[in-house]
């Protein structure tokens, strides 16, 4: 593993291997010519080259510190995947809130059921998802006002607050037929899919659909 770390970072310097080699091959020369007069040259030269070493390092860095042989997913991928209908904009917004998250913070998205809809109406799906956005906090959202992708501190939260809500709005959770006996009156569909975005460096995301998220398990 740490043969192979030191390996991937030296393939970094690989395009300003050649570049630095090339610049110092023309050096050499011109300071068996030139002597002193090739000095100011083969230091300006020098300093380029360690710069954009440096600053390919850095960039590298930022962008691909978690990514490790593909086991994550850009997040834009991710939550095109999770929206195949939505528009640029919209992903470009959901992707921004994601984006000002702490490194593996949990994020709840919510993407409609339409039966569930046709059966309560929008503006109740929209009442689901404002609790979803401010249970357990005090005039502050963790939704951004997007109503489908909740910001969580940790999973405990995630958790607390699902609970919180299927004890008030218990028609928002599905009640598998075992279960029907002890609730008369349970929903047959629930208010729409889960999923549990995790953010993993700058760009990147783990990402899962919970099947059973919006199931009542007793």
């Amino acid at each position: 593993m740490c043969t192979q770390k030191i390996v991937a970072f030296f393939s970094l310097l690989t395009p300003f291997i050649w570049f630095t080699w090339l610049t110092y091959v023309a050096i050499l020369p011109m300071c068996a010519i030139l002597g002193r007069l090739a000095l100011p040259f083969a230091f300006f030269a020098m300093i380029i080259a360690n710069v954009l070493v440096l600053f390919r390092l850095i960039k590298k860095a930022i962008y691909n510190t978690s990514t490790d042989d593909g086991l994550f997913t850009p997040t834009r991928d991710a939550l095109q995947e999770i929206f195949p209908r939505a528009s640029g904009k919209q992903i470009a917004r959901y992707e921004k809130i994601v984006s000002q998250a702490d490194e593996f913070d949990p994020f709840l998205i919510i993407s409609p059921n339409l039966n569930w809809i046709n059966q309560y109406g929008e503006q109740a799906y929209h009442l689901v998802m404002d609790c979803f956005a401010t249970e357990g906090l005090q005039n502050a959202r963790r939704d951004e006002n997007s109503r489908c992708v909740f910001h969580f501190r940790n999973g405990r939260e995630l958790t607390d607050v699902r609970n919180a809500i299927r004890q008030r709005l218990i028609n928002t959770f599905y009640i598998p037929p075992a279960l029907q006996a002890s609730h008369p009156h349970g929903q047959a569909v629930p208010v729409g899919s889960a999923w549990i975005l995790t953010k993993v460096g700058v760009r990147e995301s783990d990402f899962w659909e919970d099947d059973t998220f919006f199931h009542v398990h007793q």
